[in-house]
């Protein structure tokens, strides 16, 4: 135990006193002029009436309204793979290439086919129009003028169906090359540079989330107050406290007969892809016409265990009210009780009120 000396002591123990003394005459002072404490400092903003809906918030889960697993039209193996996982990608541009060499060959093979069918026809045509004016100067046979024309049917024949080959041909070149279906973004690859994929094989899963839907469950008594194309607010926990406008764009009329819940899907914009697909999502309904009501800034709301009030402001005094609160509506909250629109209420310096305390008002900055 440390030692502190008797003079040490006896000084600190004068101090103590003096203090004492100097607060006992502040307090008779007071007292013989006949006033309390100095006035609280407070500060003040008037109770309104406002319209108010009643409302119903329930937790939903945030989806991409547009989804899909991009897959290959032909067979092949992956040569080039571009879209990857994260990366925003505009509709049209090229995720994937598959390897195409082999019909690229076989593409020059039939071209060439078709090009030497080409000539074959230019030059039958020539001669069945010189076998034609043959046969008018009668210096040639009716036969042979029908074989030539037989000659350049037979080639037209064979041009048209390497003709067809080559566009089929081209059409599996166009699709060993994966094109993006919408603006989106990859969310997953399917597959690998040097995989084989099978015709219809997935190549990567991409998500559009211009827009999102938001799938929650409705309680069956709110089903006949909510509409398609009711407008909701929308607060995403991982935001913060910014809301979103969306709309209800679906109510399914079939709900589960143990819980009563009926899905309903609500939409969202969202040009600035802040919202995530998997997020959690807080909707507000707004229920049945709009009512009007009492309100008081929220920072007047005094909770002490089972009592709530507020203090208004009379003739200089804090007067303290029970009061019971409603609906909130912003930062403002209904509330009812002995206090009218117009009154002032305090909504900083009310924590250590006491009732009849008098007070002075500050500027509400």
């Amino acid at each position: 135990m440390p030692f502190t000396s008797p003079r040490l002591a006896r000084k600190s123990d004068s101090k103590i006193f003096l203090l004492f003394i100097l607060t006992l005459t502040i307090a008779q002072t007071y007292l013989a002029l006949g006033q309390g404490p100095p006035p609280a400092k407070v500060v003040v903003s008037p109770a309104i009436i406002a319209s108010i809906h009643d409302q119903v918030q329930l937790i939903g889960t945030v989806e991409s309204w547009r989804t899909s697993q991009v897959a290959a039209e032909t067979s092949g193996k992956v040569a080039v793979l571009k879209g990857r996982r994260g990366d925003q990608i505009e509709k049209g541009a090229v995720l994937a290439r598959l390897a195409k060499s082999a019909l690229q060959l076989k593409l020059k093979e039939i071209t060439a086919k078709w090009n030497a069918s080409r000539a074959r026809l230019k030059k039958a045509v020539d001669q069945m129009k010189r076998s034609e004016k043959l046969v008018k100067e009668a210096l040639l046979s009716e036969r042979a003028f029908r074989e030539a024309e037989l000659t350049v049917d037979e080639l037209g024949e064979s041009l048209a169906v390497s003709e067809a080959a080559i566009l089929q041909i081209e059409d599996e070149l166009e699709k060993k090359t994966v094109r993006a279906p919408f603006d989106g973004v990859v969310t997953r690859e399917l597959t690998e540079v040097g995989q084989w994929v099978e015709k219809g094989g997935g190549i990567l899963r991409m998500v559009d989330l211009s827009t999102v839907r938001i799938l929650v469950d409705l309680p069956e008594r709110y089903v006949p107050r909510v509409k398609k194309g009711s407008t909701v607010r929308v607060r995403i926990d991982a935001l913060g406290e910014e809301t979103f406008p969306g709309k209800v764009h679906a109510l399914v009329p079939e709900g589960d007969r143990a819980s009563r819940l009926f899905p309903l899907e609500i939409r969202v914009k969202n040009a600035e892809l802040h919202i995530k697909e998997g997020m959690l999502a807080r909707i507000e309904f707004d229920l049945g016409q709009a009512r009007r009501s009492l309100m008081v800034d929220k920072d007047a709301i005094i909770v002490r265990g089972p009592q709530t009030y507020l203090f208004s402001i009379q003739e200089g005094k804090a007067i303290r009210h029970s009061i019971s609160t409603g609906k909130a509506k912003g930062t403002q909250i209904e509330i009812k009780g002995p206090v009218d629109e117009g009154q002032l209420v305090v909504i900083r310096g009310n924590e250590r009120l006491r009732d009849g305390q008098a007070v002075e008002v500050l500027p509400n900055k």
